[in-house]
Order: C-alpha cells, then sequence, then structure tokens
C-alpha cells in the first residue's frame, strides 16, 4: 500500500510538470510568457535547458538582421560554438569572474543615447538600449554558466563576422623613470598642455590650439620632441631613462613608472595631439634601416643603441603624440573603465560598439620565462572597451594584462581571430 501511494505521488508531481511546460505558456517568477507563433518558447522547459532555474523566458525572435560586416548563427551553430569557450583559457577560474568587467561596460552603455544606434550597417541596427539589455541578461546568466554554458546559446544570437579580423595584443608596459628630473632620468613624460584643446573646427572636431587669435593644428612630435616647445612650462609628470620607452608607451596610451626607490606608479591617458600615426617599425623599414619581420620594440630598441644621433628625428616621422595624467588607479579604456587582462578588446568603433559582449577564439604565443615557446588556443569572452590610433577598420588589439613579464606575448601577437557579437533574443525582440 505504502508503494501505491508513492506512485500516485510521482504521478501527480510529474503531470504538474507536465503542465507547466505546455505550449500555451511557460511561468517563470509567477508570469506567464506566451509562445512565439511557431510554438518555441525559451526558458526553463526548453529541451536541453537547465531545469530549476528561475529566469525569464524568452522567445525566439523572428527574422533576424544580417549586414555586410555580420551574419547570425543558427541555433545549432551557436551550441556548437559556446562548446568551445574555454574560461580557463583567459586565465579565469569562473564565468563569476566576468561580473565585474562587465558591470563597467553596463556602465558605459547606460550613459549613451538609449534609442539611438551603438552598429549601423544597412539591414542592421544595434541600438544602444538593446547593448544595455544584451549586457543585463549575461549579467543575470553568470551565476549559473559554470554548470550551464549552453543558456548563452539559448538566450542570445551569436552574429558571426564576414571578415575575421586581424587581432595584435597590447600590455601595460613598465619604464624606468623619476618623479623629478636626476642624473640619468632626462627625458619628460608630459602631461595635458593648458593649451591643447577639443571642439569643433570647420564643421569638425579636432584637437587644435589658439595662437593670436587663430585656430592652429596642435603641435607635433618632432615640435614637442626636437624643437622643445612645451619645456619649461612645469608640465612634466615624470622624467624617464629612455625616449624610446616613453614613445612605446604612448603607443599603449598608458604605462607603469618603476621609480627610483622601486615603487611604482601608472600613467594613465590623458589627450592626443591629434595628428596621424605611423609605426616606429614601418618608419625604419621604409628607409631601408630594418628588415621585415624585424620591426618589433626590441629591433628598433637595438637599432637606434647603435644609431642615436637618428632617433629623435625619425621618431619625429609618427606625428602623433600622447600626454599622460598620473594616477594610482590600474590602467583604463576608452570607456573611462579599468581594463580586464585577458578580456579587454580595442577595436573601431564602426565595427563593434564599445561595451559591446564578444565571444573570440584566436590563437596567441605560450611564453615561458619571458621568452615565446610556443602558441595556444584562447577560446573565451571579451568586451569591446578600448580603441588606439592604429585600430582601425577589421582589427582588434588583445589587452595582455601589466609589466614587462607580458611583453612576449602582447607583442608576438599577428593572428585572424574567430568574432562573435552577442546580442541577446529578448534585446532583439523587445528593443
Amino acid at each position: 500500500m505504502r508503494g501505491g501511494w508513492l506512485r500516485l505521488a510521482f504521478l501527480i508531481l510529474a503531470v504538474g510538470g507536465l503542465l507547466s511546460c505546455m505550449k500555451e505558456g511557460n511561468v517563470v517568477r509567477g508570469e506567464v510568457t506566451p509562445p512565439a507563433k511557431d510554438g518555441r518558447v525559451i526558458g526553463l522547459c526548453s529541451p536541453g535547458a537547465a531545469k530549476g532555474l528561475t529566469l525569464r523566458s524568452v522567445r525566439e525572435p523572428g527574422d533576424l538582421p544580417a549586414c555586410d560586416l555580420f551574419f547570425p548563427l543558427s541555433s545549432g551553430e551557436g551550441l556548437e560554438t559556446t562548446a568551445r569557450i574555454d574560461i580557463k583559457s583567459q586565465g579565469l577560474s569562473s564565468w563569476n569572474a566576468l561580473h565585474g568587467p562587465v558591470q563597467r561596460s553596463l556602465e558605459y552603455a547606460l550613459n549613451m543615447p538609449q534609442d539611438e544606434p551603438a552598429l549601423a550597417r544597412p539591414g542592421m541596427s544595434v541600438t544602444w538600449a538593446q547593448v544595455v539589455r544584451s549586457l543585463e541578461e549575461f549579467l543575470d546568466l553568470l551565476p549559473h554558466l559554470d554548470r550551464y554554458p549552453e543558456l548563452l546559446a539559448r538566450r542570445f544570437v551569436w552574429y558571426g563576422m564576414r571578415r575575421k579580423p586581424l587581432m595584435t595584443g597590447y600590455y601595460t608596459a613598465e619604464i624606468e623613470a623619476s618623479l623629478t628630473r636626476r642624473p640619468g632620468y632626462d627625458f619628460p613624460i608630459y602631461g595635458v598642455p593648458r593649451d591643447l584643446r577639443y571642439g569643433m573646427v570647420r564643421g569638425r572636431k579636432r584637437v587644435y590650439r589658439v595662437e593670436d587669435g587663430r585656430v592652429k593644428p596642435y603641435y607635433e612630435r618632432g615640435d614637442v620632441d626636437v624643437r622643445n616647445v612645451l619645456a619649461g612650462q612645469g608640465l612634466e609628470i615624470a622624467w624617464a631613462k629612455d625616449p624610446v620607452d616613453v614613445f612605446y608607451m604612448q603607443v599603449e596610451g598608458c604605462g607603469r613608472l618603476r621609480l627610483p626607490d622601486g615603487t611604482t606608479r601608472n600613467v594613465l591617458y590623458g589627450a592626443k595631439n591629434g595628428h596621424g600615426f605611423r609605426s616606429l617599425g614601418r618608419i625604419l623599414y621604409s628607409r631601408g634601416l630594418l628588415p621585415r619581420g624585424k620591426l618589433s620594440r626590441q629591433h628598433v630598441k637595438a637599432y637606434f643603441s647603435k644609431h642615436p644621433k637618428e632617433m629623435f628625428k625619425l621618431m619625429a616621422e609618427n606625428r602623433s603624440y600622447v600626454f599622460f595624467r598620473l594616477e594610482d588607479a590600474p590602467p583604463e579604456g576608452a570607456i573611462g573603465k579599468p581594463l580586464t587582462p585577458m578580456v579587454s578588446l580595442a577595436t573601431d568603433r564602426k565595427l563593434l560598439p564599445l561595451g559591446s559582449l564578444l565571444a573570440f577564439e584566436a590563437e596567441i604565443p605560450e611564453a615561458v620565462g619571458g621568452r615565446p615557446v610556443g602558441k595556444r588556443t584562447v577560446a573565451g569572452i571579451g568586451l569591446a572597451q578600448d580603441t588606439g590610433t592604429a585600430i582601425r577598420g577589421s582589427r582588434l588589439d588583445y589587452y595582455i594584462g601589466e609589466g614587462n613579464e607580458v611583453e612576449p606575448v602582447a607583442n608576438n601577437i599577428m593572428t585572424e581571430a574567430t568574432v562573435y557579437l552577442l546580442i541577446s533574443k529578448e534585446a532583439l525582440i523587445n528593443g
């Protein structure tokens, strides 16, 4: 008799579960979500979805937009791609480690005009409100993704890129410097000049200065480093041992100063002079001074150690100049928030919206003892949180971290990456 009562109890529970998953609707947190036109509902009771979660249901979008840059993956392709993600390849122990970086992207996106497009291409437009909703839903999913990563495919549309972007790497370099000028520390690191202005000039936003009532382009690198037009104005925030180190710190947009007493201070991006960027390695190559394949920072420094008199003249061919501010805060991206090693990416705003959620797969160097020893694959979650003067078009720059120990990895990334833009299904349906 006792066994009969148990069988009856299990039967009642099974019937109750079946009723909760009927096509007429799916009840989550006391709400009823009607099914899509084809009867499909993505939620607790969907095939393969994690059971027992209290997540709001979402329907499958109808028509998925596409454009010259992006195309939507099918549900099956999304699941296959999700299965390849390994956040441990990014040095993360849990999906929950992404909470802080995603929250920083969300704070940036919330400050953008929500009804305006974050991405606008013929046939496809994504508003800032949809970027916000996608980041919010990702945050909701984070506590469950260690056990149920397939939820990312169930609840997001994965947009592949029709052309794989070129991925390079960058990092926060550490250079020897002093906060005051002293023997051996002779090369200034400048703060933002007081006469540098940014605004509309003849209908376009420009960096400029005003001299004798006339608007002029701001000083070029040659004006600053060769003609010393900023000297004596009290703009020096530190003094470096090596001017080439300062040059490359400007390329990276931030840096860490190793002071004579062994302590460190960070310098963060303050402003730039508005002139175009040229790679120093490419400048030397175009002059026939370095061969192709030997254009890295190490090769450039080796060349200038033998030809110091040519240094400032050749560096001045890159007219771009970056000014810094001295901070105790960690390095920041273009969104004004700290960067996260192995997660943050620099991109062209016209390619990917700043703050947007990405998935990517790329082959990067493996380093041991400060030397590259091979390659490894990173397949993880990225966030578009930075930009770069040289990052234009189908390009990505992967932030590797702080300190010269990561330089062998960052400076040797040169590969095509597989990248996906992730937009939540709810955002596509409800805007």
